[in-house]
Formats: C-alpha cells, structure tokens, sequence
C-alpha cells in the first residue's frame, strides 16, 4: 500500500490497532470518516498481527476508491521496539494493549500528531479542526469518560488520586512530548505491577500516567454511546448531538449485528454500503462466547418488551448455545 506522507501540518494522520475480526468495522469507520471530510488529506495506519487475503485486498480497494493511503503496519515488524520497551517479565501483557502502545513509536518521523481510534467508532462530522488543534506541550487531547467519578473513585481505593479520568479510546497525540515523557514505558509498567492489578489494564494504566498532562477537549470528539441501556429502555432512535464528530459504541453490544434492532445498526450500515464489505454479513466474526452473551441479552430485552415470539427463538438460541458450550 502507499507509503505514508511526511510530517505536513495539513494532513490528519489517523491510527487503529486491531485483530482480524475488526478489521471490517475498522473500515467501515474508515468509510464514515472520508465521506464526512471529503475534502481533507487523511493518512490511515492499520495495525495488526495478522490480516487474511481478503481483508488486505478490501483495505486496498479502499484505498484506492478513496484516494486516502491506508498503511498497514505489522505487529511483528515492531518486536525490536517491544523488546526495547518492555522486559521479559511483561511477556504476558495483551497485543492489544501493545498495540495502542507502540503508535506513537512506530509513526515518530512520520508525523508529530495522530489519532488514535477504536474500531467501534463511526465519523458523524466534519474533523477538520483537529489539525488546528493546540495540544500545548501536553502528550494528548483526550475526551472525559462518561463514568469518570466511578473511575477516579474505584482507582481511589487503591490510593491513586487523579483529577480526572478519561476514555482511551480516542487519543490525538502529540509524539514528541509522548515519546519525550516515556508514556508507554511507564504504562507498561503500570499494567504489569501486581500490587496495582488494574481493571481497565491500559486505559486505567494510561489515566495513572497522564494524569495532569492531557488536555481534555469537548465530548463531541467522543461521544460514548450504550446501546445496552438504551435497548433495555427501548429506545432505539440514535439521540445524539448535532456537532458530534465521532460516536463510540461502549459496551459488548455493537451496531454492526443483524439482530440490532437500534437505528444504529442502520447508520452502520450507510457506510458499510459504500465500502468494499458491502453486503458482508453482520455476524460474521462471532465467538461462541459472544453469541452466548448476545443471545442471552436478547431473550430477556424481547421478553422485557413483551415481544413472545421473538423472546422465545432468542430463548431457544440461547439454550442451544449454553448446551454446546457445557
């Protein structure tokens, strides 16, 4: 795929970190993201251990169709900064915390500013005004976590104050000051302390190292979104704000599954249209495990809402799936 551009001030450089199973809502992101800024210079970085034939050959039809470089960016290419940054002891420390580790890394000399995204994050707006963003001498702009008092006072019981905390799944970095004040080092560390045993693992582990050193900016550049509450109110219309730039789906229930009875699965679905998985079926990808928790969840919201029939086929979906599982 295209090289990536040098380090120009015009261009949003724009980083995920996933597995073979996102990569089809990591382009449907990508898709939601250029038909809203259609006149912006987007560089996209993909990294990833291990991606089939097919999804490399989608993510290139992608990038050509869009006329966008989408880099793809081997896990394994980036084991000498792993083993640099990390010791042995750390070995069991997750890819995926690795993963969102090592970007600042990897992308130093290519730009000094990039955004980092989950894949469960579709573009509703116009993200131009990042590239004027001031990021003073911080390491991020980060956007508050919707359960930040829950947060800040789970991590007070174990005798860390911070004064805020926030969702790690949008970060707009700034390199220099990152790699300068050896973030991932120190978040590694945290993660691996046994004393700290953090539930959040790198979000927490990342809120402990930054805390006083990021710049918190408006929720609209993440706008945490659960479906779950939502569906169990059944409320199914999307309600969110006109100026949202970026909607994030929190939480195990995602928009992207044929049984989704939310508008979202719908806004998915615009997007997923215009790319090279149009037409891919939604569940494609799903554990076991997955289908026991979401056919579990469906049994009892149908039931909830009074909805017999279809209570009972997602009632029987779950037994079946419980039996193969015992």
């Amino acid at each position: 795929m295209s090289g990536a551009v040098g380090k120009d001030r015009d261009t949003l450089h724009i980083a995920f970190g996933v597995d073979e199973n996102y990569v089809h809502p990591m382009g449907v992101t990508i898709t939601s993201i250029v038909e809203n800024n259609p006149g912006l210079d987007l560089v996209f970085h993909v990294f990833i251990a291990e991606i089939s034939q097919a999804n490399r050959e989608r993510l290139e039809q992608l990038e050509i169709h869009f006329r966008r470089p989408i880099d793809i960016h081997p896990i394994e290419d980036l084991a000498e900064i792993r083993e640099q940054n990390v010791s042995k002891s750390h070995a069991y420390i997750s890819k995926a915390a690795y993963t969102r580790l090592l970007i600042p890394e990897a992308l130093q000399g290519v730009t000094d500013r990039v955004l980092y995204l989950d894949a469960d994050i579709l573009c509703v707006g116009n993200v131009a005004r990042l590239l004027e963003m001031d990021v003073g001498d911080t390491a991020a702009a980060v956007i508050r976590d919707i359960n930040a008092p829950a947060m800040c006072s789970r991590l007070a019981e174990k005798g860390l104050s911070l004064g805020d905390y926030f969702n790690s799944g949008v970060l707009y970095i700034n390199i220099p000051r990152w790699i300068a004040t050896g973030v991932s080092e120190r978040t590694l560390e945290k993660i691996a302390d046994p004393v700290l045993n953090l539930g959040y693992f790198d979000q927490d582990a990342l809120n402990i190292v930054l805390d006083g050193s990021v710049r918190f900016i408006d929720r609209t550049w993440n706008y945490q979104y659960g479906l779950t509450g939502r569906l169990k109110k059944v409320k199914d219309a999307m309600d969110v704000p006109s100026n949202t730039k970026f909607v994030h789906f929190i939480g195990p229930m995602k928009p992207w599954r044929t049984w989704n009875p939310h508008e979202s699965k719908s806004l998915f679905l615009k997007y997923q249209k215009r790319s090279p998985w149009a037409g891919i079926n939604l569940d494609d990808g799903f554990t076991p495990r997955e289908f026991y928790v979401y056919s579990k969840f469906m049994y009892r919201l149908m039931f909830r809402q009074r909805r017999w029939l279809q209570g009972l086929v997602w009632y029987g979906k779950f037994l079946r799936r419980k039996y193969l599982a015992e």
